[in-house]
């Protein structure tokens, strides 16, 4: 698993003030010997944002039953007597959620995303009042990191919190939500997660009323002012906030409503016997439609039967991408070699950017489309979904979906197969999942076939609740673990 890589010298000025006391403070910063503060300039503060945002995409699509990311010996691994944390998670076994809890000593998309909150965001608000230089950039910088606190916030509830459920969240217990006022003398407190979302919510607020972002951004790795309204309709979407989640998504896509078109994004590949081939070469740090890009790729992990049954057909995501299959043609099956189950595809695609913990224009048409659909317009929201499918769907079997649906189950059916299509290579196919378990005529039981053996995974399982780690714990003990509350 990668980390999102940071720049610990310049951090190190930052005189440790702005650590969480649940983790060793050297993780995230070093102090200056005499506690000298050298962020005191908009200048230097903008380079805290100078950061390359290096993440996969973590356990989410592994454990939804999309992708086998293990590099190990699939049938062994599913058949020995001790279990490990990834046997547990691709068999889910919600009897050994403990053990999984035991295994997981560390775990890096909480610590990245926390990081990201303690090294960037929160300094910046910290010395920000104080520092020297221009207004107009000193509220643009705060904008950013009070965007950046709530979005990565909003990553972490959703996989080691309850899904927002409206009659419990009050009650649900959640996280700690990290902010510049921290007195890192003091145990950081786990809210609920109504707390963390009310949070969020007032994070992004504030963000969008100063009015600081710029509509384009600095770079695609820096927030702008659609990722503000793009925050924003997530959080209310997981709070089923639906219509205002919508309002939100609606004002993101009047700044930038760009897809790309995965139809005429070409790369030529070329396999261990020198022969070229076009693959889907999606430009890292270059597609209009990433309103906030993390870097990640795809290289051997393997597209399960049941994730490849719920691509629609012609999509480009799984036709058109790079994978060993191509690379290795004629010499052998891959995924059979490596994980022991013949047949998979296997991505290989060491040039694109899958954005796999971003945010991105077609987040907000799905946003529309959902909500669209729960008010019983369905040609509006196929509509929606038609903006991305036409340009992720082969043109010569593509039609529109606009005028051809009108039942709320076919129109579920389509925004599902749409959304999967769109973010199996990233976080969100499970946080959309575990979002769904709430809603009645959304919520789904979910198989897969591994080695010989059926597996079931449904929406009440606790295993949605992925453990807080054990370095965490042990450094404050009074965070418990969400998926016994």
């Amino acid at each position: 698993m990668k980390k999102m890589k940071t720049r610990p010298i310049l951090y190190g000025c930052l005189l440790g003030s702005v650590m969480f006391a649940f983790a060793s403070c050297s993780d995230f910063t070093d102090v200056q010997p005499k506690g000298k503060n050298l962020l005191t300039t908009t200048t230097q503060l903008e380079m805290l944002l100078n950061v390359p945002f290096d993440q996969d995409d973590g356990d989410g699509p592994q454990f939804v039953g999309d992708k086998i990311a293990t590099l190990s010996n699939i049938p062994t691994l599913l058949s020995q007597p001790t279990p490990t944390r990834n046997s547990i998670i691709l068999s889910w076994d919600e009897s050994l959620q403990d053990k999984m809890a035991e295994l997981t000593s560390s775990d890096s998309e909480y610590s990245s995303y926390y990081g990201v909150i303690g090294t960037i965001a929160n300094p910046i608000l910290m010395n920000i009042g104080a520092a020297s230089g221009d207004e107009a950039m000193k509220n643009q910088l705060r904008c950013e990191a009070l965007t950046l606190r709530a979005y990565f916030h909003y990553l972490l509830i959703n996989k080691f919190a309850k899904a927002y459920n409206p009659a419990t969240a009050a009650e649900d217990s959640g996280l700690p939500y990290l902010l510049e006022t921290q007195d890192i003398a003091q145990p950081t407190v786990q809210l609920t997660v109504q707390e963390v979302y009310d949070h969020i919510l007032a994070d992004i607020q504030e963000a969008i009323d100063l009015d600081g972002l710029p509509t384009s951004a600095v770079n695609r790795m820096r927030m702008g002012k659609p990722c503000a309204y793009a925050v924003k309709a997530l959080a209310l979407l997981s709070m089923q906030r639906f219509d205002e989640a919508e309002e939100a998504a609606r004002q993101s896509l009047a700044l930038n409503g760009t897809v790309n078109d995965y139809n005429t994004m070409t790369g030529t590949g070329t396999n261990v016997l020198g022969e070229t081939y076009e693959v889907l070469l999606r430009p890292r740090l270059e597609c209009e439609e990433d309103l906030f890009f993390t870097y990640g790729i795809e290289f051997f992990q393997s597209i399960t039967p049941e994730a490849e049954a719920r691509f629609e057909p012609g999509h480009a995501s799984l036709e058109r991408i790079d994978t060993a299959n191509k690379m290795y043609a004629g010499l052998g099956d891959m995924s059979e070699s490596m994980q022991g189950i013949p047949g998979l595809i296997m991505t290989y695609d060491l040039n694109s950017g899958w954005n796999m913990a971003g945010l991105k224009t077609t987040h907000m048409y799905l946003i529309v489309a959902e909500a669209e659909i729960r008010k019983g317009n369905y040609d509006e929201a196929m509509r929606a979904l038609d903006a991305i499918r036409v340009n992720r769907i082969n043109p010569e079997i593509y039609q529109p979906l606009e005028g051809t649906v009108t039942t709320e189950a076919d129109a579920i059916l389509h925004l599902k197969q749409t959304s999967h299509g769109e973010n199996i290579y990233s976080v969100y196919n499970f946080i959309n999942r575990k979002r769904w378990n709430q809603l009645d005529g959304w919520k789904e039981t979910f198989t897969r076939e591994l080695a010989g053996n059926t597996y079931t995974l449904t929406p009440e399982s606790p295993l949605w609740i992925f453990p807080i780690p054990l370095n965490v714990i042990s450094n404050n003990p009074s965070i418990v673990q969400n998926y016994k509350q």
